[in-house]
């Protein structure tokens, strides 16, 4: 009985151990299974990434190549406003250039142009003094500059009556526009004072000649126009030549009437 106990335990034993192999081989063959279905999904994945990486350096090299094209582009836009910056100081030097020896031709026409006139009045004048001619360049009394005759008058009234009394005689109230015939009439004044055409009734402050006009030339005492105790709207050329302005209504001041001289 003791024997037969003792084959049934070895045999038990053996069923034992080929379970406890079977089970391990099962067990190993599910872990390799799963490390081949791995190492084939990690194989994937470090294909997609060799096929990545072969992309990217595809895209690097092609990356490469825009970017030495953008410098070579660079390069060239760079030169260009070197050249062009360049073209434009030269350009500029030359206007410079121009422009002052256009002033120059200017200037040097004008002195030209003024001598002839200068001269050609002085013809003039030499022969209305000479009255050897049927053709009387300014009435009797009135005075030659610059192809225009003045008249200064020996009355003295107010500012309409003197801007009426020269319209009577063809002519026009003063209206001084320059400084040459500033001097002019400052030097035949002798010392005296004298209505001029400027006035600024319609519109205080606003100061227009006769003819309607704007003012380009002034020589306005010191102080003037100061429209002194109000209503001194018009202008008068005091003894020094200088402008003052002053009620229209005095009667002390005389007047110069301007007007072309004709044949």
């Amino acid at each position: 009985m003791q024997c037969g106990r003792g084959v049934n335990g070895e045999e038990k034993s053996i069923l034992t151990l080929y379970a406890v192999h079977a089970v391990s081989f099962v067990l190993w063959a599910v872990l390799l299974a799963m490390v081949i279905g791995k190492y084939s999904e990690m194989s994937k994945e470090l294909e997609q990434l060799r096929t990545d990486q072969s992309v990217l350096r595809g895209n690097g090299s092609e990356t490469g190549k825009q970017l030495k094209t953008l410098h070579f582009n660079q390069s060239t836009m760079h030169s260009t406003e070197v050249e062009l910056a360049t073209d434009l100081k030269r350009l500029q030097s030359d206007q410079a250039a121009l422009k002052t020896e256009v002033s120059e031709d200017l200037a040097k026409a004008k002195s030209d142009r003024d001598d002839i006139r200068a001269e050609a009045y002085k013809i003039l004048d030499a022969v209305q003094k000479g009255n050897d001619s049927a053709c009387s360049i300014c009435p009797a009394g009135w005075l030659l500059n610059a192809g225009n005759c003045y008249y200064f008058s020996t009355e003295q009234k107010h500012w309409s009556y003197a801007k009426q009394a020269c319209k009577d005689q063809g002519a026009m109230l003063i209206i001084i526009d320059s400084n040459q015939k500033q001097e002019f009439l400052t030097k035949n004044a002798n010392g005296k004072q004298y209505w001029i055409g400027l006035h600024d009734v319609s519109n205080e402050g606003t100061f227009i000649w006769v003819d309607d006009s704007s003012v380009s030339y002034s020589n306005w005492n010191q102080g003037e126009p100061n429209n002194f105790g109000s209503g001194e709207d018009c202008v008068m050329m005091v003894k020094d030549g200088k402008w003052n302005d002053a009620t229209c209504v005095m009667n002390e001041v005389g007047w110069i009437c301007e007007k072309k001289w004709t044949c």
